[in-house]
């Protein structure tokens, strides 16, 4: 088969969507399928953190593009749809267009698929109404902004979301096309021996005002009165660092945690390999790369409440607490640090959990999807 994958979250771009789109059709290509991508045009300041020599190998057709305003990374741009990508498609000559965002490059992609008469499947990776905060009167435009989502995936013949949720969601607003819960990939991730010395809690990810990352800081607080030894690392960066480490000094709690910024595969590796417990607060996630790969490396994990991260995190392999409670979150994490036995269950059950979300069984779905739509 010959897919073209559409996003406006795409490489260089530091992202989970990035990383689900490009894993899954990387796979495809070891498979024996052609795989190209489309999206957006980058300036030479968005490859600094996120250039991989890899990556600029990979197929991309580059278009027009506006920076986002006020986007959580900095890098995010949204595509000009005005068909620019339509011949290069049409030399392609795919049999699947998959589109993964409804907005920019979504656009581009409908527009493709109409013109060239190829079946569009669509992903849909986003709780839109998490994210109206970086948009003027968001709050106010959330409800047009979900039945513009229901009306493009209806252009779709198949829709996927990794938690089913947000299909069901869409379905309440006019969705009505064949669609269910479909996971993203988790990367191969190298792996070190585990030398946690039960000590370390690790929050990873983008520092934006979704993750709540200060609901973990205010929890941390409460851990050190019942046990001063233990430290916190935060990884990422994103417009909320600076009033995050503001509240770790209001807090009192600043020489026990470490903001130590992007880091490269490897060296997170090795934060997973020594940290003893995972925890998660975003109320945004569908999936979340970070806390599959924090399961993939053998933590356990403590995760809100809230969307996907209900459906991930199963009793046998994390705790989960309700969204903004710091003083819960605070009894789990004494929880989990009082039994090694425990944290060694859990991690256990989040490593063979993982298992079943391989690149190469992600992209056998994949497979019999688009065999289904093409049928």
């Amino acid at each position: 088969m010959r897919v073209a994958f559409y996003s406006d979250n795409l490489y260089p771009e530091l992202s989970g969507i990035t990383d689900s789109i490009i894993t899954t059709g990387e796979e495809l290509r070891k498979r024996g399928h052609d795989v190209v991508y489309v999206g957006p045009w980058y300036p030479k300041k968005a490859y600094k953190e996120g250039r991989n020599a890899d990556r600029d190998k990979l197929p991309i057709k580059h278009l027009p593009s506006l920076p986002m305003p006020n986007a959580p990374t900095g890098q995010t741009r949204i595509v000009i749809p005005s068909g620019a990508s339509i011949r290069f498609l049409a030399k392609f000559q795919p049999d699947i267009v998959h589109t993964q965002t409804p907005y920019g490059a979504g656009l581009e992609a409908l527009l493709a698929s109409w013109f060239l008469g190829v079946p569009l499947v669509g992903t849909n990776h986003t709780p839109i109404g998490e994210f109206v905060h970086y948009v003027p009167f968001g709050r106010q435009l959330t409800p047009i902004a979900r039945r513009f989502d229901a009306w493009y995936y209806n252009r779709c013949r198949f829709v996927s979301a990794p938690y089913q949720g947000l299909i069901d969601e869409m379905r309440t607003v006019g969705f009505k096309r064949n669609g269910r819960a479909q996971a993203n990939p988790v990367p191969h991730m190298k792996k070190f021996p585990r030398k946690a010395e039960g000590r370390t809690i690790l929050c990873s990810g983008r520092l934006a005002t979704e993750k709540q990352v200060d609901v973990v800081l205010q929890a941390f607080a409460l851990l050190l009165k019942r046990m001063p030894e233990k430290e916190l690392i935060i990884t990422g960066r994103g417009a909320a660092e600076p009033g995050l480490k503001t509240l770790t000094k209001t807090l009192g709690i600043e020489k026990q945690v470490r903001f130590v910024g992007f880091v490269v595969q490897e060296e997170l590796a090795k934060l997973y390999a020594h940290s003893d417990i995972y925890v998660i607060m975003s109320t945004a996630e569908t999936q979340s790369l970070s806390l599959m790969q924090a399961f993939a490396n053998g933590m356990p994990a403590i995760a809100v409440r809230s969307r996907g991260l209900i459906d991930y995190t199963k009793e046998d392999r994390g705790l989960l607490v309700a969204p903004g409670d710091a003083v819960a979150l605070a009894k789990r994490m004494e929880e989990l640090f009082q039994s090694k036995e425990l944290r060694d269950r859990m991690g256990a059950a989040g490593m063979k959990f993982v298992e079943t979300l391989s690149p190469s069984k992600i992209a056998e779905d994949w497979e019999t999807i688009y065999k289904e739509v093409l049928g």
